[in-house]
């Protein structure tokens, strides 16, 4: 884990809030870590995980709860959910509900339909009217989900 710099610190906030506007950052927070985790990294705001860069540039990592509240959600039925977590993208069948709406290529939180958890972030392979009028095919295509190198990093 390495300390950023507050120049390192600004450009990260900046480029964050640039992305996700209407997230809120914490505003007194102290610390900010960073983890490498191969081509990636993780951003620790005061011990917590709330930023992760990808290829994709940066996000919010599954545990930035006031984030995944912010994004629409795709729930998937409880089948869908261990294949999901295993970094599965989403299918139509498993498909329960879309709440929110977004367009094809946006960010959104994929929940489970028992107790509405965050289990991964995808990017929206059709926008929601769409999603919910197909019936079969990949929909949501996988980012960042619970067990996956970067999720395993947060418990260091």
């Amino acid at each position: 884990m390495r300390r950023l710099k507050d120049r390192e610190v600004k450009a990260l906030l900046r480029d964050f809030t640039a992305s996700y506007p209407t997230t809120p950052l914490p505003e007194s927070a102290k610390d900010f870590d960073e983890v490498i985790v191969g081509e990636d990294a993780v951003y620790f705001i005061d011990g917590t995980p709330l930023i992760i860069r990808t290829k994709r540039g940066l996000l919010p990592s599954l545990k930035f709860a006031k984030a995944m509240d912010l994004l629409p959600r795709v729930v998937v039925d409880m089948g869908a959910v261990a294949h999901i977590a295993n970094g599965a993208d989403v299918m139509r069948p498993g498909i329960k509900n879309v709440r929110g709406d977004f367009g094809e290529g946006d960010l959104v939180v994929i929940v489970d339909e028992k107790f509405s958890k965050p289990i991964a972030l995808g990017v929206a392979e059709v926008d929601s009217t769409e999603m919910m009028r197909v019936s079969r095919g990949n929909v949501v295509r996988s980012v960042h989900y619970v067990g996956d190198e970067l999720w395993k990093s947060f418990g260091k």
